[in-house]
């Protein structure tokens, strides 16, 4: 796999960032996907639409918020740098956690039933995250151990990790995790009925929590990037098993054998 001819795209006047074009694009396919799910249970698509656009600033934020804090090292020396996010630097970790926060509000203040909201909203993130994860490529980041197999990344010397200046390829995490979130979208799909029929609303968000603390527990695996560390673990993997277990959690109160408490 080449490495990537660039971050930027040059359109006559029109300098365009590709990391930030991917970002675009992806919020845009989780906000028609929304307001279709949201539409197609009986509410007001447009307004489901204003909803996401609506929580956009406060999930940037979090995504932001999150790298700069998990990164603080790098940026109390360069404070300025907290605002540059041209090269990358916006936690999806971060995005949920203040996208759903915004929603929750957003929902509670229009008097919809909060769960049910919350299911239709996650639906599009793992599709929105697949199309994102190719900024990455572009930014020539989030890429993995040295690797011989046909489908290995070519990273150019300036952006490899220390140590590694001598390996050519690279296992393309970005690219595994794109994948691997179109998968949690048809996942989710197929699987929007029979949870629902077993678990209370809000089982939607419990399984892709479930779905993408796993997968992203696989890429931290993979990675060799520095990282700040817990122990002998990377951060975002640690971060990555309690989304996971969030997650399991969610369904096991959301268990309609359960009794539903006030």
């Amino acid at each position: 796999m080449p490495a990537s001819p660039g971050e930027a795209l040059d359109i006559g006047p029109l300098h365009l960032q590709l990391y930030g074009v991917c970002v675009l694009l992806g919020f845009f396919v989780w906000v028609l996907v929304t307001a279709r799910l949201w539409q197609r249970g009986g509410g007001d698509g447009i307004e489901a639409a204003w909803a996401c656009l609506l929580a956009a600033p406060v999930a940037f934020i979090g995504a932001r918020l999150y790298h700069v804090i998990t990164d603080y090292g790098v940026y109390s020396a360069n404070p300025t740098g907290i605002f540059d996010v041209a090269q990358g630097g916006l936690s999806i970790f971060g995005a949920v956690a203040g996208g759903i926060f915004a929603l929750v509000f957003y929902a509670n203040v229009r008097g919809w039933p909060i769960a049910t909201f919350l299911d239709c909203a996650i639906v599009g993130i793992p599709l929105a995250q697949a199309i994102g994860r190719w900024g990455n490529y572009f930014n020539q980041e989030l890429f993995g151990r040295p690797t011989d197999l046909p489908w290995g990344l070519h990273v150019d010397e300036a952006f490899r990790p220390y140590g590694y200046a001598t390996y050519e390829q690279f296992h393309p995490v970005f690219l595994y995790e794109s994948v691997l979130d179109v998968g949690i979208f048809i996942a989710l799909g197929l699987l929007w009925r029979p949870l629902h029929e077993r678990f209370r609303p809000g089982c939607i968000v419990g399984a892709y929590l479930i779905l993408y603390g796993l997968v992203r527990v696989l890429m931290e695996l993979l990675r060799s990037d520095p990282s700040n560390m817990i122990g002998p673990f990377r951060l975002n993997l640690v971060v990555a098993v309690l989304v996971l277990l969030t997650g399991a959690l969610i369904l096991i109160v959301a268990d309609r054998r359960r009794p539903q408490r006030l």
